[in-house]
């Protein structure tokens, strides 16, 4: 019997050894499954980081686009401004002339019109008080026919002259720096903005 104890007592041992070496072998890879998932979980995290950082970047980025836009936009509405108060400040000094400059400026203009023979002269509401038939009489002694209408132009500062043809000349101050703004903001523009 000693012999079959020894026979199953090497059994038991080689068994014990066997599963010895099942248990080393599945701790290995277990520990190789762990350290790979371990890399891969890393891996994912660098990843899922590199992501969040480039979205933050472009989020950076968009908002910073956004408030460059908004300062700009912001620039521009304060310089439009700006140009629109010196318009509006010129036709306000305009129909604010006296009757002197209101003159000096009528007989520059009429001036150019000594050619034609006979001219009408229709005055804006706001400058009817600043010519007189007196004043049109004696542009006549400077070799300026001139009739002094007698209709207005509604809440208008400035003149219309016309001539015998039905021409019809605009010198009403709210048109003339309507149309010197016209001409002149594409070069102011270009400077300021």
């Amino acid at each position: 019997m000693s012999d079959l104890k020894l026979i199953t007592d090497r059994m038991i041992e080689k068994k014990k050894i066997e599963i010895q070496e099942t248990i080393n072998q599945t701790k290995l890879e277990a520990k190789e499954t762990i350290a790979l998932a371990e890399v891969k979980l890393e891996e994912e995290k660098i990843k899922q980081l590199q992501l969040i950082d480039k979205r933050l970047a472009e989020d950076f980025e968009k908002n910073q686009n956004s408030l460059e836009n908004q300062r700009r936009d912001e620039i521009l509405a304060k310089k439009q401004h700006f140009l629109y108060n010196v318009f509006e400040e010129a036709q306000t000094t305009m129909e604010k002339w006296d009757e002197i400059r209101f003159q000096q400026f009528l007989l520059s203009v009429l001036e150019q019109f000594k050619t034609i023979e006979t001219i009408e002269l229709v005055l804006g509401e706001k400058s009817s008080q600043k010519v007189s038939k007196t004043w049109t009489d004696n542009a006549v002694q400077k070799g300026l026919l001139v009739l002094l209408s007698t209709e207005t132009i509604d809440k208008k500062a400035g003149f219309i002259i016309k001539d015998k043809t039905g021409i019809q000349y605009n010198y009403l101050f709210d048109s003339l720096i309507t149309e010197i703004r016209r001409q002149i903001i594409p070069s102011i523009s270009k400077k300021l903005f």
